[in-house]
């Protein structure tokens, strides 16, 4: 399911009690607190990625409170994990506020009463993960909440900037597309969750299950990269070539097809390109890894249908 919800064009005064209902109507219910004299904006698209359900929403003239009521109604307890996007989003839980930053992530349980406070027109993607799907001790979960997690490392940086393309294109995405992002959102969750803890059995364990949504997404974030190879996956994640190979070939990647067809793309903007028009074909094929003319030729025929030459004339037709 995708739904998209917009107010901006409902009167002025019947936007807080549409938006009242409808956020009490919500997977996770709540009450909404407008702000003297501000204008309530709100925009926000839903999708159900399996388990998890996605709620992006852009909003402004408003607080949003989960109440100690409302934390101990039916539903299943779950960990909100949200990334900010525009804006500040403030969590506030026991009296603390924490203040996430774009790009970095916020933590808080439905079980547990919070209020959520943002700057107008503040852009936030919000990931509700049932506590059973997401198999963690919850001490271990709970000691992550209270702090805003920057992308700062390896593991947080590859999670915050999954969690941003997810957001902004699963809402568009086939169902079956959707439903295939369950597994590696809660694989790098857990990773992301249990990183302070890697030498321990929950983190060895979510390092391990996660470990082929990391070597994808890197190969997937690398691939405009004339360096990237099966050895510079290998030396990045400190496994062996032939893991490399066996962890992609498992989720339906070939790496040389995956390097060669990105490549071969930016070959052909390249050719179209009009700063580039001055380019001979074999100086673009060296600028995109190509470094045979003819083998550059062969596969670019293969691609696209038509040679390098007959793609460039076309763009001049």
């Amino acid at each position: 399911m995708a739904v998209v919800l917009e107010i901006e064009d409902f009167p002025v005064t019947d936007r807080v009690e549409f938006l009242r209902e409808h956020m009490l109507a919500s997977p996770v219910p709540l009450v909404l607190e407008p702000r003297r004299g501000a204008d309530l904006l709100v925009r926000s698209r839903v999708a159900d990625l399996g388990c998890v359900h996605l709620l992006s929403t852009r909003a402004g003239g408003g607080d949003v409170v989960r109440s100690e009521r409302l934390a101990r109604d039916d539903t299943p307890p779950s960990l909100m994990v949200s990334l900010v996007e525009q804006g500040t989003t403030a969590v506030v839980r026991d009296d603390a506020e924490t203040v996430v930053r774009p790009g970095e992530i916020g933590l808080y349980l439905t079980t547990e009463p919070y209020r959520l406070r943002f700057t107008d027109a503040a852009l936030r993607h919000t990931f509700q993960i049932p506590l059973h799907d997401l198999g963690l001790p919850l001490p271990l979960v709970r000691a992550q909440l209270g702090r805003a997690i920057r992308p700062e490392g390896p593991v947080a940086a590859v999670v915050s900037a999954f969690l941003g393309a997810t957001a902004r294109n699963a809402p568009t995405a086939p169902p079956g597309e959707r439903v295939r992002l369950e597994q590696p959102t809660l694989d790098l969750v857990r990773l992301l969750l249990t990183r302070s803890v890697a030498d321990e059995r929950p983190g060895r364990a979510a390092s391990a299950a996660s470990l082929g949504t990391r070597v994808e997404e890197h190969v997937r974030g690398h691939l405009d990269d004339p360096d990237l190879s099966a050895r510079s996956v290998a030396a990045a994640f400190s496994i062996s070539e032939r893991y490399v190979y066996a962890i992609l070939a498992r989720r339906g990647i070939d790496l040389g097809d995956a390097v060669r067809t990105r490549r071969l793309e930016r070959a052909a903007r390249l050719l179209q390109d009009p700063r580039c028009v001055g380019w001979t074909i074999a100086a673009v094929a060296l600028r995109c890894g190509f470094a045979d003319h003819a083998h550059f030729s062969r596969a670019f025929r293969a691609q696209f249908g038509v040679t390098p030459s007959e793609w460039r004339a076309r763009r001049w037709a």
